[in-house]
This record gives C-alpha cells, structure tokens and sequence, in this order.
C-alpha cells in the first residue's frame, strides 16, 4: 500500500527538480517530457526502488523493473503539472491581482 505514495512523493519531487532545472539552465518547454522521463528513472535508481517487486511481480531483471518503475514515476510527475498549474489558478482568480493592483495604484478600468 505504501507503493502509491512513493510515486506519487517521488512524481513530486521530480516534478520540482526539473522546474529548477528549466529555470536555470533555460531548457525548452518541449523538452519537459524527456526530461522527467530522465529524472524519474534517476530518482528510483537512486532510492533503488522498484515498484514491481514491491507489488510482488516478478519481472525478468532488477534493472528493467528500476526502469519500467522510472517511467512510472514519469507519469505521476506528468499528472501533477496539470494539478498544480489547477490550484495555481483558483488560487489566483481567490486574490485578483489585476483588482488589488487597479485599488492600490488608484487605476481605473480600461476594457
């Protein structure tokens, strides 16, 4: 049962991991996908966690079931971008900035 929170903590984590990385080393928006791909399968390398074995399935080598669980961890980090940009926006139409700026600065409405 703790199979799923691992995904879903390690999805996070990458998914945080890579937007510094784009931040920083300027990467294309068209590479984000190749990107957590990579980065998915490092981080259960390195925590050497296999999915598979954690649900008892047999899976022909070690490293493959490291892999398969690498894309696996992928998707969840793929799943959480839509998520998270969700409660970004609702977060963002709760304080309307263009509101708060327009009552502040004395501005008025043009459109």
């Amino acid at each position: 049962m703790y199979a799923f929170g691992m995904i879903a903590l390690l999805g996070l984590a990458v998914l945080v991991v890579c937007g510094i990385v784009a931040r920083y080393l300027g990467m294309a928006r068209e590479l984000t996908a190749a990107a957590l791909v990579v980065l998915g399968i490092a981080a259960v390398w390195i925590a050497d966690f296999d999915l598979f074995g954690a649900w008892g399935l047999n899976v022909r080598n070690h490293a493959l079931g490291l892999v398969f669980t690498g894309l696996v961890v992928a998707g969840a980090a793929y799943f959480w971008q839509p998520l998270l940009a969700s409660f970004e926006a609702y977060a963002r139409r709760q304080s309307d900035e263009a509101q708060t700026l327009e009552k502040t600065q004395n501005l008025r409405r043009v459109a």
